[in-house]
């Protein structure tokens, strides 16, 4: 009788492990990244550290991370890179190519932040360069075409 209550503890503590292991994995795990935004007065590029969710996919990490970078900065007193209202559409990374598609509100930027359209693209392919060193090519789109 008393071996079958070791057993059966003994089991309960390799089940209880286990359970809590899955549940472990399962939980997010949030990586600081580093986002590029700008100052309105000077309009200088300037940091903004953030936690973003650390997914196993690469593809998908640079997703959140451009996700954020379009939702603009925490700080109200910097100016977002895009417009308010530009969407990712899709972001594939292939062969060490990021290919990024942005909606059309991304090339009609706002008179407030100052930028240009080719100025919001060159931040935005350093925020992505500065978070993941090992993508050296960056292809970014508006609407699937390559913008002139």
């Amino acid at each position: 009788m008393k071996r079958v209550f070791q057993i059966a503890v003994v089991l309960a503590l390799i089940v209880l492990t286990v359970f809590a292991v899955c549940l472990y994995k399962k939980q997010n795990v949030y990586t600081e990244r580093t986002l590029f935004f700008v100052e309105p007065v000077s309009k200088a590029v300037v940091m903004e550290h953030r936690l973003i969710a650390e997914k196993h996919d690469l593809e998908l990490n640079v997703e959140l991370l451009i996700k954020d970078e379009l939702l603009g900065p925490s700080l109200l007193v910097r100016d977002s890179v895009f417009p308010s209202g530009t969407k990712l559409n899709h972001v594939m990374l292939r062969s060490g190519i990021l290919y990024a598609d942005l909606s059309s509100e991304a090339m009609f930027p706002s008179a407030h932040s100052g930028l240009n359209f080719e100025d919001s693209i060159r931040i935005l392919e350093e925020t992505i360069s500065f978070n993941f060193p090992d993508i050296k090519n960056i292809v970014v789109t508006i609407d699937g075409s390559i913008p002139n």
